[in-house]
């Protein structure tokens, strides 16, 4: 009888401790639903330790005035924008393997800092998990409006998302496609009175992300970045603010 006891304690114990694994699970899945396995699926970011640990760091940030920040995924986080635009109140906020919910769910510290400009780049994640053009315009549409309202004296640079190189990339990703999305990009940056910038057509060669870009398809190397960088410099100008 005392082993039946022992077994049915256990038990209970086991299934206690399950109930406050997911619990913190869920809790630190930002409260997403976890019995929605494509919600899940499609905003795996998430669920990251990375994308976890990079949030706080930057929620426990002091902002200071006049900032600018770079805000995406792992195109933005993997380049020293500060270095590149030879200044320091330049902040990358970017998380490799972000996603439009992503950027949503950590807004508010962005929002807070009530900085000078945004450069915004995201969506390439959400295309390879699948999420629907739609789904992405939508969010985006939540981000420039979330912006807007709440700071309303930023200025935001709606950036086009990269063509890639199907030839080196494993994704099943299609320029085409890419390019019916910076469509709609750039007419809710009208819509929001805010600037698009076309970098898609800076990269591409041949329908294609130029090779001499990339080492994967999808990422940019240094002359890539090079690239990128230059465009962005003909937006940008340290000075603008101090003058006004």
């Amino acid at each position: 009888m005392w082993i039946l006891v022992l077994m049915v304690s256990s038990l209970a114990i086991l299934l206690a401790l399950a109930e406050n694994q997911t619990e913190f699970l869920r809790t630190n899945a930002n409260e997403m639903p976890e019995n929605d396995s494509e919600s899940k699926k499609k905003n795996i970011t998430y669920y990251t330790k990375y994308y976890q640990t990079k949030k706080s760091i930057y929620d426990s940030y002091t902002h200071q005035d006049s900032e600018t920040i770079f805000l995406g995924d792992s195109l933005t986080d993997y380049y020293e924008w500060g270095e590149a635009l030879s200044d320091f109140r330049v902040l990358n906020r970017g998380i490799a393997g972000d996603t439009t919910t992503g950027v949503l769910n950590r807004l508010d510290e962005v929002i807070k800092a009530k900085p000078d400009r945004v450069y915004l780049l995201i969506g390439i994640n959400d295309m390879i998990a699948g999420q629907s053009i739609n789904k992405i315009e939508t969010n985006y549409k939540q981000i420039l409006d979330t912006l807007k309202t709440n700071s309303p004296n930023t200025e935001v640079y709606v950036q086009s998302v990269f063509p890639v190189n199907t030839a080196l990339t494993g994704h099943r990703l299609k320029n085409p496609v890419i390019k019916e999305l910076n469509e709609r990009l750039e007419a809710l940056s009208s819509l929001y009175n805010y600037q698009y910038i076309d970098i898609y057509n800076d990269l591409v060669e041949f329908g294609q992300l130029n090779k001499n870009y990339t080492f994967d398809g999808l990422h940019l190397n240094g002359e890539g970045y090079k690239v990128w960088t230059r465009k962005i410099l003909s937006t940008y100008n340290t000075n603008d603010k101090d003058e006004s």
